[in-house]
């Protein structure tokens, strides 16, 4: 921390760069952890200058609306958001119990944010923390393998039950979104995928747990969100990130606020964390009435802090 100059003598060159040093670092923190103001009142051109995605999404769950679009049919590369239909496979195929042996091939992907050693037994409850929290490539491999025995099946597998979801515009070639020829979504297709994991309740608490403790033969690790949002903007629930530079920055993710959800999706962005808070301040000041009939389902959202397991 740079040290206050004395004061019983001139300012010096260096004494000025310690003060700006001083004044950044406090800058930083404050802004860091600093609660967000209530969100912003914008307006159309607002958001139409202000958006910097290629392609976007606002959807109210309570009564079915777009409430922006843009280019939602238009195909991306979706980067690890791609992770979402890994879980959502691996959990319908085989649920959350038992656990896997680790293979030579499961270690061989890089990036990897939670080395895996060949050998050791890993549970899926574990490696599905890996996969959404931490965003691990290893471990997409790892569970790819053992519902489908080959990566190449379970891609099969993803591009199936996208399908079935009725994402006719997506196709997968890998289980981790790294970046491959022929790999594209949609925001439209997306937002499906996303909704039906989150419609899952256990795949929703993991989206949105802050910190999980991982611990393998490589030793114990403390996975963080990659979500940046998760706990710095109100309501902030689920949500999956992904970036490479072929796809640059994407996004999935679900605010709730008084029973309303609102689910985002952000294709190829320079910057998901400022386009999303201008989507959802958006949203949220010009929420559609909820017409008239039977109660709406609406939903609560409270992030935890798990314990390794």
């Amino acid at each position: 921390m740079p040290q206050w100059p004395n004061p019983k003598r001139p300012l010096l060159v260096t004494d000025i760069k310690r003060l700006i040093c001083f004044c950044f670092l406090l800058f930083l923190n404050a802004g860091f952890g600093a609660t967000p103001a209530p969100h912003r009142t914008l307006t159309d051109d607002d958001v139409k200058h202000l958006l910097m995605a290629r392609a976007a999404m606002l959807y109210d769950e309570a009564t079915g609306t777009i409430i922006y679009e843009r280019s939602i049919d238009t195909p991306y590369p979706p980067a690890s958001t791609t992770k979402l239909m890994t879980a959502l496979l691996v959990y319908e195929m085989k649920g959350l119990d038992g656990s896997i042996v680790i293979q030579p091939e499961d270690t061989h992907v890089e990036p990897s944010s939670v080395p895996l050693i060949a050998g050791e037994t890993v549970s899926i409850n574990n490696l599905m923390h890996a996969l959404l929290i931490a965003s691990d490539n290893d471990a997409a491999l790892t569970l790819a393998r053992y519902v489908a025995g080959t990566e190449s099946k379970f891609v099969e597998m993803m591009n199936a039950r996208a399908l079935s979801l009725g994402c006719e515009n997506t196709h997968f070639v890998n289980p981790n979104g790294l970046p491959a020829l022929n790999e594209y979504t949609t925001a439209r297709d997306l937002r499906r995928i996303f909704n039906r994991v989150i419609s899952i309740p256990v795949l929703r608490q993991i989206c949105q747990t802050r910190e999980f403790v991982l611990t393998t033969k490589a030793g114990s690790k403390v996975l963080i969100n990659h979500n940046r949002l998760l706990g710095r903007y109100p309501g902030m629930g689920p949500a999956k990130t992904g970036w490479t530079l072929a796809s640059e920055h994407t996004y999935a993710a679900a605010v709730i606020r008084d029973g309303r959800e609102l689910q985002l999706i952000i294709l190829h962005s320079q910057d998901k964390w400022r386009d999303a808070v201008v989507l959802f301040d958006y949203g949220f000041t010009h929420l559609p009435p909820i017409p008239p009939g039977p109660p709406v389902h609406t939903v609560s959202n409270t992030p935890v802090k798990q314990p390794s397991s």
